[in-house]
């Protein structure tokens, strides 16, 4: 894949690369990047743990289930999954994933942390808050912090489908949106980029000329180029010189993950990015990516509409474990599962058609390469409040706040990028937990 190409047709197929201002590094010769690799996935919008991972008696906080489930150490919320209560074909809700099945399979390797304390439920403060560490803005992600400490010299070492994903000039960043849109910009040239045999747009020889024009009309450009953001700009197509031998080794699935019905489109996004960030890591290209799936900000039909994406987030999670499973490298992996906050307490209405309201006290799950499973860490009281966490022990009852910066120190650790130097640029100042990943 021509890296030019790769820059080409960006817009239109909703791939795009940011450059940090400045950069004019030698990107082509980056290394291969080995492991370990770090997924960050979002459920945009607020989710609500009492109907995941944090469950309630049956009351004002929760109308769906009698009582909690348990699987090894996991509690969870036992919620069904009915076609005509979620509104689907029961051929569509094949594809879903209940929490008992999700349960079932990852407990073990599962940690759950609970009452998490965001401080805001505002949804850009919280998505800063569980991606950074930080409410305020000013820090980056922690796919961009560990892209940046782990593989600073590549052009493709953090990958987003969305979510919270600010490099605050740290590391180049890639957005995608599936992997038709990858397809298109693999081969530019085809009619059908699914079909290698299908018609061309243009001939081999014109596609030359094209491609030559383009060059030194950007050479021109950047010769000419004065203004800030003309030569922010211009940073970003300098893009299109490096990483072509990395983008040749990116080998996508020969047909992408498809759904039937319309209901069902935002998860066959999900699995799509699952697949490119499958393949990015297989390729040794990419140390962290984002997923993501919206849809949770649910302030009216709470009961269907949450559960319905709850399922779709679990089998996408399911999905992308299943995709890293058959690329042998899920052993590298370490996976994040979060939102902008919770959601409660209790619904805002009386009638089946209520919502829940925004919550500042939310869950996190992560599993994968570092993280000790079958265990829960905090807990939230009968009314959603957060209890205090023993900062060596882990014990509930005494001791500080579960908060994004005691997650985040202990990611930091675990990536083994705490005493990088570009860690120390982005101080956290929250309560060090020894044991919270670990055990």
């Amino acid at each position: 894949m021509d890296r030019r190409n790769f820059l080409k047709i960006a817009a239109m197929t909703g791939l795009a690369v940011a450059a940090p201002l400045g950069v004019r590094r030698a990107l082509a010769d980056a290394e291969p990047y080995e492991g370990p690799y770090f997924v960050l996935i979002s459920a945009s919008g607020g989710w609500d743990p009492v109907y995941l991972c944090d469950p309630k008696e049956q009351g004002p906080l929760n109308r769906l289930y009698s009582a909690a489930a348990t699987q090894g150490n996991i509690s969870y919320a036992p919620i069904g999954l009915d076609p005509v209560a979620l509104g689907l074909e029961e051929a569509e809700v094949a594809y879903l994933m209940s929490n008992t099945d999700f349960f079932t399979k990852y407990a073990s390797r599962l940690l759950v942390l609970n009452g998490v304390d965001m401080a805001t439920n505002n949804h850009d403060a919280g998505a800063r808050a569980t991606w950074s560490g930080r409410l305020p803005e000013g820090f980056p992600s922690f796919g961009a912090l560990v892209a940046a400490a782990r593989a600073p010299e590549s052009t493709f070492a953090y990958v987003s489908a969305g979510g919270f994903d600010a490099t605050e000039g740290l590391i180049p960043l890639t957005r995608i949106s599936s992997v038709d849109a990858v397809k298109k910009i693999a081969n530019p040239n085809l009619a059908d980029p699914n079909d290698p045999e299908t018609d061309k747009f243009h001939s081999d020889k014109t596609m030359e000329r094209i491609r030559k024009a383009q060059t030194a009309r950007l050479e021109a450009q950047m010769a000419a180029a004065r203004l800030p953001r003309t030569k922010a700009a211009m940073n970003e197509l300098f893009l299109s010189r490096g990483g072509e031998k990395l983008l040749k080794g990116l080998t996508l699935p020969a047909e992408p993950a498809t759904l039937p019905g319309y209901q069902l489109g935002d998860l066959q996004g999900f699995m799509q990015q699952s697949q490119f960030a499958v393949a990015a890591f297989k390729a040794k290209m990419a140390v962290a990516a984002n997923l993501n799936l919206g849809g949770f900000d649910t302030h009216g039909n709470h009961d269907r509409d949450h559960v319905l994406q709850l399922a779709k987030l679990l089998a996408g999670v399911d999905f992308f474990m299943q995709e890293a499973e058959a690329a042998g490298i899920a052993d590298k992996l370490t996976v994040v599962i979060g939102s902008d906050f919770a959601r409660g307490p209790g619904y805002n209405g009386d009638n089946e058609y209520a919502g829940k309201d925004h919550w500042p006290v939310t869950s996190v799950m992560m599993m994968g390469k570092g993280v000790q499973g079958n265990r829960v860490v905090g807990a939230t009281d009968a009314e959603q409040y957060g209890a205090l966490v023993d900062p060596s022990s882990l014990a509930v009852g005494k001791g500080k706040k579960l908060t994004p910066e005691s997650i985040h120190l202990a990611l930091r650790k675990l990536a083994g990028i705490d005493t990088a130097e570009v860690t120390a640029r982005f101080p956290l100042a929250g309560e060090d937990m020894p044991k919270l990943l670990t055990g």
